[in-house]
This record gives C-alpha cells, sequence and structure tokens, in this order.
C-alpha cells in the first residue's frame, strides 16, 4: 500500500508513478550504489530492491513523487 508519508520505495512504485520499467529498475540499482557508498552494506545483497526515498532522491533529484492512496 503507498501512501504520501512513504519512506521506502520499491521499484513497482516507481512504475505507479509513471517511470518505464527499465528506468524505475535503473533508479533502484543506482540506489543501491548511493547506500553502499554511504555505508550501508546491507544493499549489496541481490534481492533487497527497497530504498529508503532519500536515496531515490539522491539520483532523480528533489522531484515531488507523487503517490496515490491505494485501498
Amino acid at each position: 500500500m503507498l501512501n504520501m508519508n512513504r519512506e521506502m520505495v520499491n521499484w513497482q512504485g516507481l512504475e505507479r508513478v509513471d517511470f518505464p520499467p527499465y528506468t524505475a529498475t535503473s533508479i533502484i540499482r543506482q540506489g543501491k550504489a548511493y547506500m553502499i557508498q554511504q555505508g550501508y552494506d546491507f544493499y549489496q545483497g541481490k534481492q533487497v530492491s527497497v530504498m529508503p526515498l532519500k536515496a531515490v532522491k539522491s539520483v532523480i533529484g528533489d522531484i515531488e513523487l507523487s503517490y496515490e492512496t491505494e485501498e
């Protein structure tokens, strides 16, 4: 479930805000590299696909991501 106070983002969430599938996975990949560079070795795992919003914003800039609430 997505809401406006979301702190973690995955590639499906990026697709819901209109990023193409390849771009969404690329953003997650770059976000993982950012988190590893920040010293969070947890993100070296291949199956980790959830990023803090700050990592995603470090890749795409400080644009507003408008998530719709799903019910």
